[in-house]
């Protein structure tokens, strides 16, 4: 009876980190500057340009 009422401790606990890295992932890593680089919304611009239009670069250190 202990056993199971540990695997099901353990089975919701492992779909709360499911959904936590889902979100994570969904919201976050596909919604950031390299996400949409990696996912090719900005082929035209490479990243130097990305990074200067979000003013992460200095002018000085452009190439």
């Amino acid at each position: 009876m202990e056993g199971i009422f540990i695997l099901i401790i353990l089975f919701i606990g492992f779909y709360i980190l499911y959904i936590v890295i889902h979100s994570a992932v969904t919201k976050g890593i596909n919604n950031s500057i390299v996400g949409k680089l990696l996912e090719g919304e900005n082929r035209s611009a490479d990243i130097n340009e990305i990074l200067a239009k979000y003013g992460k670069i200095d002018d000085s250190q452009k190439n």
